[in-house]
C-alpha cells in the first residue's frame, strides 16, 4: 500500500517502474542496479538532493514488495502514461534499458517487459530499436511477449467448449492478432500462435496462465482490455454460438482485467 502521510510523487511512480524491471526480472535487485535506479532518477528533478532520491526509491521498493498482484505497478504504468509526453516517455523508457544493462546483460524477461512497456505506453517501436542498440550481452531464449499472452488467451477461449480448435477459429485468432501489430509479416503472426500453442500444450498450470491474465491488465489500456475482449468473442463465435462455458470464461475474464463488460452469448460482441 501506498503511504498515506507522505506525498506520492511522479519520481515514486518512477521508481516503482523501475524497480518493477530490476526487480520483477529475477527477483534480486543487485547494488549496481540500485545504483543505477537512483542515478537515473535523480535526473528528472533538478536539485534533487541525494538522500531524498534514496528515499523515493526506498518508498517505492516497500509498494512493490507488498503489491503481490501488481496494481499499483499498474496504476504507476497508467499514471505515467498520463502525465508524461511521448518523449518523456521514450526517455522513460532509455533510463529502463540503462538500469537493464546495469549488470552487463539483458535477460529475455526484461527484454519483454521494455517491449511490453513499449506497447503500454505506446511508443513501439522504441522497445525494439533499444534493445537492438545494447552493448551489452543478450540472453538468448526465446521471447515471450504481450502478442503471445494475447494468443493464449486466444488459444484457452477456442478450446475451452469442445477440447478442439477449428480452421475457422485459427483464421479468426491470425485476423485478430494482426490487427495488433500491423506491421508484423503474417508468418511473424502465426509463430507467435504457434509458440503459444506450444506453450499450451505442455498444460501449463493456473499460476503460469494466471500470470498472463495480470500481464494483459498490467499493460493494456482499459479500451485495448475491451477491444481484446470483443476479439475473445469474435473467436468464440468462429465455430457457432458462444457456448456457456464461453460465455462463463469472458465474463471472469472481464472481471480479472477490471472492465466489468458482460457477454451477450446470443450477439456478437
Amino acid at each position: 500500500m501506498k503511504p498515506n502521510n507522505e506525498p506520492w510523487t511522479r519520481a515514486h511512480d518512477l521508481a516503482l517502474v523501475f524497480l518493477a524491471l530490476a526487480y520483477g526480472a529475477d527477483e534480486e535487485l543487485s547494488d549496481e542496479e540500485l545504483a543505477t535506479i537512483t542515478d537515473v532518477l535523480q535526473g528528472w528533478r533538478e536539485q534533487f538532493p541525494a538522500d531524498e532520491v534514496q528515499e523515493v526509491v526506498m518508498e517505492a521498493l516497500a509498494v512493490y514488495l507488498e503489491d503481490e498482484d501488481d496494481r499499483e505497478v499498474l496504476r504507476s504504468i497508467d499514471a505515467l502514461k498520463a502525465q508524461l509526453t511521448p518523449d518523456e516517455r521514450r526517455r522513460a523508457l532509455e533510463d529502463l534499458v540503462r538500469i537493464a544493462e546495469a549488470d552487463g546483460v539483458l535477460l529475455s524477461t526484461e527484454q519483454n517487459l521494455i517491449n511490453r512497456l513499449a506497447d503500454a505506453w505506446e511508443i513501439r517501436g522504441d522497445g525494439k530499436r533499444l534493445i537492438e542498440q545494447t552493448t551489452v550481452s543478450l540472453e538468448d531464449e526465446p521471447a515471450w511477449s504481450l502478442l503471445h499472452d494475447m494468443g493464449l488467451m486466444y488459444l484457452i477461449v477456442a478450446h475451452s467448449s469442445d477440447n478442439k480448435i477449428s480452421e475457422g477459429e485459427i483464421a479468426a485468432m491470425i485476423e485478430r492478432l494482426s490487427d495488433w501489430q500491423p506491421e508484423l509479416a503474417k508468418e511473424d503472426v502465426r509463430r507467435v500462435l504457434r509458440e503459444a500453442l506450444a506453450f499450451y500444450s505442455e498444460g501449463p498450470d493456473s499460476e503460469a496462465l494466471q500470470r498472463s491474465v495480470l500481464t494483459i491488465r498490467k499493460m493494456l489500456p482499459i479500451v485495448h482490455r475491451l477491444v481484446l475482449l470483443d476479439d475473445l468473442a469474435y473467436i468464440a463465435q468462429a465455430d457457432g454460438p458462444i457456448s456457456a462455458l464461453e460465455q462463463e470464461m469472458l465474463e471472469n475474464l472481464s472481471q480479472a482485467w477490471g472492465v466489468g463488460v458482460r457477454v451477450n452469448g446470443n450477439e456478437k460482441a
